[in-house]
Order: structure tokens, then C-alpha cells, then sequence
């Protein structure tokens, strides 16, 4: 447990817990195209549980006064290719634009940071995450030399093809601070996403999927996205 202000966050390693409930069914009421909260319940006792993963799967959420859920955050190391990918961050609708998910968001990224370190001996490559496209968030970022995007269409796995480029992929720099990278590393890293992250069994039989792939195949190297600038 961690004191912010007048809030605590808390690490939810317990799908038993009535917080863990709360939490991701605050993550599935804000956000909505999300994997069922059974499933996300399911990641917390794998953890719990000892079971052999390919990374953890972390939980945080942030309690207000009353013992409620304010904010919930979700993300997981994605070790096969040594990144922490940012699942999902919601906030109580009443709370919004008052820094409480950045602040969660800032204990999820040092939870994985610190299973990397245990693991590897390092911090991971990038922290990875998904926003929508034109986020002033994101731009925030990118001004600051803190985030590139990634200059390919990204798909989640519920996303149709109509629905290309309302999110765009960024990378926070960690220990790999390359400005772009050769297209098999962002295979490799789109299909991690999918595979472990969102756990779609067979990505390679999505249409979707592929079609992204073949987009960064095409490409070649994918540096940052044109539509945000750097400071």
C-alpha cells in the first residue's frame, strides 16, 4: 500500500478480493471493448498461484477515503520481448482530469520495471500502451522526448479494419532508446501483445492481424509517427 494525498494504492494480487472485482469492473464500464472480467480475475490467481507465464500480470488501483476504487490499472511484462505493455487505466468518471491516473499509471510502470529488474537484471526495453489517435496526452509525451509513437496502423484484437487509425501503438523508452526499429522487432512485439497480453490463441488467423503485420513488413524500419511532433 502506497499513500497519494487523501488515496492509497493498492497491489491487487488477490482475484478473491472484492477490490479486484471492483477494479477491473471499473476498467470494463469506462473503457468497454475490454477482455470479460472473469478472464482478467483469471490472470491475478495464474500470478497467485505460481503458474509458469511468459511475464506477470499486475493490478493496481488506487482506493479513495471510502474504501472505493477510484482509479484501476492494468499491464503486464511482456518478457519475451523485454517490454511492460499498459493493458488498461480507468478512472471514476467524477475524478477524471485530476492527475489521479497518471499518478497509478506512474506505480503500474514501477511494477513492472521492478519484475524486469528481478528477471533480467535491467529495466525492460520500452513500456509500451495504446491511446487513441490525437491524444493530448500522448503529444504531451512526445513533446517532452518521453514517448514515440509507432508509425504503422495498430489494431487491438476487437478492432474491425473499418476502424483504422483510431489508436495508435507508442513506445515509453527504457533501456532502448533507438528512434525506430527493424520491422521483425515490432512483429514480434505487435504479436506478443496479442498473444499474451490480450491472449488471442492464434493471432496468425486474424485477418486483422495479419494485415498489420503485412503493413510493417512493408515498411521496412518503423520510426515515429509524422502526426506527432517532438520538442
Amino acid at each position: 500500500m502506497i499513500a497519494q494525498g487523501n488515496m492509497q494504492v493498492m497491489v491487487v494480487d488477490d482475484e478473491r478480493a472484492p477490490l479486484a472485482r471492483e477494479a477491473l469492473e471499473l476498467i470494463a464500464d469506462a473503457i468497454g471493448d475490454v477482455q470479460p472480467v472473469n478472464d482478467l480475475l483469471s490472470e491475478i490467481e495464474e500470478r497467485r498461484c505460481g503458474m509458469p507465464s511468459a511475464g506477470e500480470a499486475h493490478l493496481l488501483a488506487m482506493v479513495d477515503e471510502d474504501g472505493r476504487a477510484a482509479a484501476a490499472a492494468a499491464g503486464i511484462y511482456l518478457e519475451t520481448v523485454d517490454a511492460g505493455f499498459i493493458t488498461y487505466l480507468a478512472v471514476r468518471k467524477e475524478l477524471r482530469g485530476q492527475r489521479v491516473g497518471r499518478g497509478l499509471r506512474a506505480h503500474l510502470v514501477e511494477s513492472i520495471r521492478a519484475e524486469a529488474r528481478v528477471k533480467n537484471g535491467a529495466d525492460p526495453a520500452w513500456v509500451v500502451g495504446e491511446v487513441r489517435s490525437g491524444s493530448p496526452w500522448l503529444q504531451t509525451l512526445v513533446t517532452a522526448g518521453e514517448a514515440i509513437p509507432f508509425d504503422f496502423p495498430y489494431f487491438h484484437p476487437w478492432m474491425p479494419r473499418a476502424a483504422e487509425g483510431r489508436y495508435v501503438l507508442y513506445r515509453e523508452p527504457l533501456a532502448d532508446a533507438r528512434a525506430e526499429l527493424p520491422a521483425h522487432e515490432v512483429v514480434r512485439l505487435v504479436y506478443a501483445i496479442w498473444r499474451r497480453a490480450y491472449r488471442i490463441r492464434f493471432p496468425l488467423q486474424s485477418e486483422t492481424f495479419c494485415y498489420m503485420v503485412d503493413r510493417i513488413k512493408a515498411a521496412g524500419t518503423i520510426g515515429p509517427h509524422p502526426d506527432y511532433a517532438a520538442g
